[in-house]
């Protein structure tokens, strides 16, 4: 290492060294730059751009934090992310010409999230929890690239693992509306990540292996993010959420599907 012991530096001094983007838990950080300590030990510094309450699902690029909140009230926020999310991907999906099918599949999903979204705010006025709106900074047409790894984060493993928490939660809920509710959310929730998995293999053909590399670094990437998060998830009987055991089984089993 060049630099002297206690130094500091900018993004794109440790970007040879530190990785450009960060996926842990339920939010996305970027490099900004980078410490050099006393026991010669480089430290990577991220700025968050977007985060959400877990267990994360899909969130659109430019989605401002949200607060703390009630574990129905954030579920129902999500929901509401999703939306944008699909209507992002199918905007940028045309804007790519990709085939006919995944465009449509993604107009299906943002219906979806829309139906998602009334039914956990209603659950949520259930419980008497109040729903935050989701808001948005406006993000152009961007890189099959970048499009392709944000699809690897979001769809790939945190939808995944959203629609898993979601059929989890239908059977184990001990709330008969909230069981109701996620089953339904659920068997959408398993067609949106599929949909995920097929934008990504869509987009291998079109990227350079150098880009592939890139893809696959950002799904390992937000994977070890969600372990790290579900170590810490607590769980809820009456919603049915997962706690560290029964997530760590779920995530054992959904593993092959992330590492091939």
């Amino acid at each position: 290492m060049p630099w002297t012991p206690g130094s500091q530096h900018s993004a794109d001094e440790c970007g040879r060294y530190c990785s450009s983007t960060y996926y842990p838990g339920c939010w996305i950080g970027e490099l900004s730059g980078c410490s050099y300590d006393s026991s010669n030990t480089l430290y990577c510094d991220y700025t968050p751009t977007h985060c959400a309450p877990p267990p994360c699902g899909r969130l659109p690029a430019g989605i401002r934090c949200a607060d703390a909140a009630e574990p129905v009230a954030a579920a129902a926020w999500l929901e509401g992310a999703a939306v944008f999310a699909f209507e992002a991907l199918e905007r940028e999906l045309s804007a790519h010409r990709a085939p006919v099918g995944l465009i449509e599949r993604a107009r299906s999903a943002r219906k979806d999230e829309k139906r998602h979204h009334r039914a956990m705010t209603a659950l949520a006025a259930r419980f008497g929890a109040a729903v935050q709106p989701v808001e948005l900074e406006p993000v152009g047409i961007r890189s099959l690239l970048e499009v392709a790894v944000e699809n690897a984060v979001e769809g790939c493993v945190r939808e995944t693992w959203g629609a898993a928490v979601a059929a989890f939660q239908g059977e184990c809920a001990a709330d008969r509306a909230v069981r109701r509710t996620m089953r339904a959310i659920a068997v959408d929730e398993a067609e949106h990540a599929a949909l995920g998995w097929a934008v990504d293999g869509w987009a291998r053909w079109k990227l350079s292996a150098e880009e592939r590399d890139e893809v696959d670094a950002a799904r390992i990437s937000a994977l070890a993010g969600l372990v790290e998060n579900t170590v810490k998830s607590q769980s809820s009987e009456i919603l049915g959420l997962p706690g560290p055991e029964a997530s760590a089984k779920m995530l054992a089993g959904l593993r092959p599907i992330w590492i091939a």
